[in-house]
């Protein structure tokens, strides 16, 4: 996906351009960037019992008097995070409905990203460029990109992963936590050096919770939240010691939904007898 630059006349000719083809109702999305990968952040619209998520770029509609630009910070604004600087622009899809909507899609940084996981209610997670190209949808009353649902688009090395922990209710609430959390299993530089696949080609995969863990603190760069959520896995997966009150205080709330399920899982409280159902 190539980023063009952000000149001082770029909104004004996208704008012009689209009210040339009869097109007046104009939306934006923001690709929030990650600092140490190529993540940009989606935000969860959960659905019934908190399966088949919507993962989303922030979005909003530009109101009369706005310029695509400042529509980005309001847009932003929703999830508890603040622009720091446009930093390029995308293109744009068209969204069908009573009438066509037209997105623009901008790059973001932010001033705090760890911020989204102070802000209750917002679940997130970094998905990569490819995952970026979906359809339009209709998301509360605004036009996003869906970006498929945890259960259409699981992450690599999920049932690999699912078939080593199988039998052993801490070890498959932990893999599950992993997965559905959906961050370190996509991110190459976790799974190419704390998960072992077996040499017999018998389809595992372990997951080596003790490195993986003391990487956080020198070679594994992530946001506190994402921290916190492979902490507690690894707790989980591993018996690795972990502060709760750090921990779960520190956690947005679609986090927190995961972990609920996950130790109910551990205890053996399983949703069903298959223990892959995405929570």
């Amino acid at each position: 996906m190539t980023t063009a630059k952000v000149t001082a006349k770029l909104p004004h000719h996208l704008v012009a351009g689209s009210h040339a083809e009869g097109i007046t109702e104009l939306a934006v999305e923001a690709a929030i960037g990650h600092q140490d990968n190529d993540g940009q952040m989606l935000i969860a619209s959960p659905g019934p019992d908190l399966t088949g998520e919507t993962w989303e770029l922030p979005a909003g509609p530009v109101l009369p008097g706005q310029t695509l630009t400042d529509a980005l910070h309001p847009a932003v604004a929703a999830i508890g995070l603040s622009i720091e600087k446009v930093t390029g622009y995308l293109g744009h899809h068209d969204h069908a409905g009573s009438q066509i909507t037209r997105v623009f899609r901008f790059t973001v940084t932010v001033t705090d990203p760890e911020a989204i996981c102070r802000h209750a209610g917002t679940g997130h997670r970094w998905a990569f460029p490819d995952e970026l190209n979906g359809p339009a949808a209709d998301v509360a009353g605004l036009p996003g990109s869906t970006v498929t649902t945890a259960a259409a688009q699981e992450p690599p090395l999920a049932g690999q992963l699912r078939a080593w922990a199988r039998g052993i209710y801490p070890d498959e609430a932990a893999v599950e936590l992993l997965i559905s959390h959906g961050t370190f299993l996509r991110r190459t530089d976790f799974t190419s050096r704390f998960i072992n696949t077996s040499a017999r080609g018998d389809g595992l995969a372990a997951i080596d919770w003790a490195a993986a863990i003391t990487a956080l603190d020198a070679s594994l760069p992530c946001s506190a939240g994402e921290q916190r959520m492979l902490k507690l896995a690894a707790s989980l997966g591993d018996g690795t010691p972990v502060n709760l009150r750090d921990a779960l205080t520190g956690i947005d709330h679609h986090g927190i939904q995961l972990v609920i399920q996950a130790v109910l899982h551990a205890a053996g409280q399983r949703k069903s007898p298959e223990f892959h159902d995405h929570y």
